[in-house]
């Protein structure tokens, strides 16, 4: 009788099939085809209409046997994600595939190959029967409300708040760390587009290096106002955000925004600015795909006099001495040239906070490369840590003096 139960039992294993699962929260993959006898499976982002680029996939793999391999491919959405525009296969198809075996730790695959027809190939060897594949590194809302439950629990004088809550019902939480009448007045928010999860990795690592030790002394002279997850709908469908119909987030920061997260945001930023000024809006992004780590800085810099001049020159010296791991940022600011009109401009979220403040303030966006294994949960966590010091340093020379 045994030895037939464990007959069956092999049989049945040997006769698993593959199951592809997106029905989680950040989950995201159209089935193209699923080959069960060469385990070959072939997805792309799937198109939630109307929510921007179809880029971002993340979802579980069932039915595998430990050991074994089997083939991931990825190819672009062919349908048009807005007008008649079809997004390119650069934007969803990263060097390698992110793995995990237990939805917490992730390591990268070996690195892919694209063949003559824009097809991503990945050859994958399962640790688990289950297992869940990503773009790259996830952070999704529940991970968000978990980092601000832990900082807060860390310190005790920090104070949760609730932003907003976003069109479709679901709340954008953040945290403020220190004083409210603190000397210095600092906004740091990630994820204006969703698919970039790399900015929220960064942004943990920085929250986490804010509260640790070594910003003892940060603290006592700062009140940090952060946002895990400005696009929040958005991040927890696994949908793009940019471009989005009628606008992304950041393109929303106009005299009548969209989304109440931005207008919130923008309420918040007037009232600290008005109160106690603010010193530093930093905005946390991920690039393209063969980008560095860079900061956009503001399109006026070489016009700049001044105070204002001082303070934009002196940050990014300072940002490139700290954020050294896993690789540098880069020493000189970039521009955002694509955005051709006075117009747009201001209703990017960093020209509306320097429109809306005064010249001691920064404003100024972190991008991330994301295309490299070094563009790990660690690796992501060095920058955030890095971004951290900077801040440190820039803030003890008093950006406010005169």
């Amino acid at each position: 009788m045994r030895l037939l139960s464990l007959a069956f039992l092999i049989t049945l294993t040997a006769h698993a099939e593959l199951r592809v699962l997106t029905d989680f929260e950040g989950g995201n993959a159209e089935v193209v085809k699923l080959d069960q006898a060469t385990k070959v499976l072939r997805i792309m982002p799937k198109l939630h209409e109307g929510r921007g680029w179809p880029c971002w996939w993340f979802l579980k793999l069932e039915g595998l046997t430990a050991d074994e391999e089997f083939t991931l491919e990825v190819q672009a959405q062919t349908k048009p994600f807005r007008d008649t525009t079809v997004l390119a296969a650069a934007w969803c198809q990263p060097k390698q595939a992110w793995i995990s075996a237990d939805g917490m730790t992730w390591k990268p695959s070996a690195k892919g190959t694209q063949s003559a027809d824009k097809v991503m190939s990945y050859t994958i060897k399962a640790e688990a029967g289950s297992i869940s594949l990503a773009w790259g590194p996830p952070f999704v809302p529940s991970d968000a409300e978990k980092l601000l439950a832990d900082i807060a629990a860390k310190l005790p004088e920090s104070k949760c708040f609730e932003l907003a809550k976003t069109r479709d019902g679901r709340p954008v939480n953040g945290i403020r760390i220190g004083d409210e009448n603190a000397p210095h007045q600092v906004w740091v928010g990630s994820r204006q587009h969703a698919w970039e999860a790399g900015g929220s990795q960064v942004g943990r690592g920085f929250i986490t290096w804010f509260a640790s030790d070594e910003a003892k002394a940060l603290r006592a002279k700062t009140c940090l106002h952060y946002i895990p997850i400005m696009d929040v709908d958005n991040a927890a469908l696994g949908a793009g955000g940019k471009e989005a119909v009628p606008r992304d987030h950041n393109r929303d920061w106009a005299a009548k925004p969209i989304y109440p997260e931005v207008a919130a945001a923008q309420k918040r930023i007037r009232e600290i600015h008005a109160k106690h000024g603010l010193d530093a809006y930093i905005d946390l992004h991920n690039p393209g795909a063969n980008d560095p780590i860079f900061f956009f800085g503001p399109f006026a810099f070489e016009r700049m006099t001044g105070i204002q001049q001082r303070n934009y020159q002196r940050w990014i010296e300072l940002a490139a001495a700290n954020i050294t791991e896993p690789m540098p940022v880069q020493p000189k600011y970039r521009f955002a040239t694509y955005v051709t009109t006075d117009e747009e401009r201001g209703r990017m979220s960093s020209g509306w906070v320097r429109a809306n403040t005064d010249d001691s303030t920064i404003s100024i966006t972190l991008e991330t490369g994301w295309n490299s294994p070094l563009m790990s949960v660690e690796g992501y966590g060095k920058v955030g840590a890095g971004l951290g010091r900077a801040l440190a340093a820039y803030l003890s020379e008093n950006p406010r003096r005169t």
